[in-house]
């Protein structure tokens, strides 16, 4: 298969619901997707959130056209190719299929339509995603009055410690697994926002909300050690990288935490 007719499909997509049909099946309020890798192994990732509840999904497949067994389930096969008519995957167990997928390159867009087996049968839906764009906000505290340079030193330490705090390496390397925005922000110019916050209660819903839409997100406490009186002292928060608009909802102009431009 030519890297030509993978690479449309490659990329960060955010979740257009206006354009997405559902039937009765629920639809989310927002969602991103992700797809990288190349013609001989593509990864894929996907968070969606339904009410209050954040859900995702990551995988690997080779679009070669074979049944190939899932790592979570041996049982069950993902078969993954890729024609003139879009990019397919099936689910099956045995001879049964219990999932399937066909994507689109739709007027700039890609458009998912699925459909699940249940017990009454097939179900189908499907979604429109337009391309999308990744960033990391970093918020600090007014009231505590730091200084530019400790401020400067909170915020990297806060967007250094999303990444390393995921490290699972041994002595010596690291091993930092990288959800599919994570990736493309580090590989693409990795854009940073700065922003405040008025209190520790907003630093820590930011915190919360972020953790509960299961974003990559960190909190730095300071030890104390040269302000704060020795005190330790919760200073600031890393969201991202993650797609602007999964992040704006927490700290943008009409999100859940009030912010201020640094």
């Amino acid at each position: 298969m030519a890297a030509l007719a993978v690479a449309p499909y490659l990329g960060l997509w955010r979740l257009d619901p206006e354009a997405s049909e559902y039937g009765d099946t629920p639809k989310p309020s927002r969602g991103i997707y992700t797809v990288l890798g190349d013609a001989e192994r593509l990864r894929f990732f996907a968070r969606w959130t339904l009410g209050e509840q954040t859900a995702s999904v990551a995988f690997d497949a080779i679009p070669d056209g074979r049944p190939h067994p899932l790592p979570q389930d041996p049982s069950s096969t993902l078969t993954t190719t890729i024609d003139d008519e879009g990019l397919h995957s099936v689910v099956a167990k045995g001879d049964v299929e219990l999932h399937r997928a066909r994507r689109t390159i739709v007027d700039g867009g890609m458009e998912i339509h699925q459909a699940l087996r249940g017990e009454d049968g097939w179900t189908a839906f499907s979604a429109m995603y337009r391309p999308a764009k990744t960033k990391q906000v970093l918020l600090y505290r007014r009231d505590l009055k730091m200084r530019k340079g400790k401020i400067a030193a909170q915020c990297a330490h806060a967007s250094l410690a999303v990444f390393f705090r995921r490290d699972q390496g041994e002595d010596g390397a690291l091993s930092i697994p990288l959800d599919g925005p994570m990736e493309i922000w580090s590989r693409r110019g990795f854009a940073k926002v700065v922003l405040s916050v008025e209190t520790e209660e907003d630093l820590l819903a930011a915190h919360e909300r972020a953790t509960a839409m299961q974003l990559p997100t960190t909190l730095i406490t300071d030890s104390g050690r040269t302000e704060f009186g020795g005190v330790p002292t919760r200073t600031t928060v890393a969201i991202g990288p993650a797609e602007v608009e999964e992040i704006d909802s927490i700290t943008g102009p009409d999100g859940a935490v009030a912010t201020k431009l640094a």
